[in-house]
């Protein structure tokens, strides 16, 4: 298969999962900032870490089809990518909310664009990044 077409299956690939995800993080964000009261912060924080529990599972099998064990230095990358996405992100709503005067949904969903194509390509390029020539990640080209 054309490279070019691999590489927009997997973008595809991961634009449904993180479709998914964030669904989870939004749902949760919601429901503790907007329905509980709960610090936005802190709402962000967990909402942001439910949307991540299923990520690395749907990611690391479907997306970028790596055949690492589960715990490898994958998991590793993987949560050191989305610890910093999880700084950068709050960061992004601190300034929407706190400094562009925005309500938290939208300010929410910046933070949520902003993120994502920034995960998507660090995920692609050093999280699930290929080790060695026909070893997880991507299947080897023809001979």
């Amino acid at each position: 298969m054309n490279r070019n077409v691999q590489e927009l299956l997997k973008a595809g690939r991961f634009a449904i999962v993180g479709v998914a995800n964030t669904l989870v993080d939004f749902t949760v964000f919601t429901l503790l900032a907007q329905a509980a009261g709960v610090n936005v912060y802190l709402s962000q924080v967990l909402g942001y870490s439910a949307g991540i529990l299923n990520s690395y599972t749907f990611n690391r099998s479907w997306t970028f089809r790596t055949e690492e064990r589960f715990f490898s230095s994958t998991l590793a990358r993987f949560l050191a990518l989305n610890l910093s996405m999880l700084l950068f992100s709050t960061g992004i709503l601190y300034l929407a909310i706190n400094l562009g005067g925005l309500p938290k949904i939208p300010a929410k969903i910046i933070a949520t664009g902003v993120t994502m194509v920034v995960n998507f390509l660090v995920s692609r390029f050093w999280v699930f990044r290929r080790q060695r020539e026909g070893q997880a990640g991507d299947p080897a080209p023809p001979s």
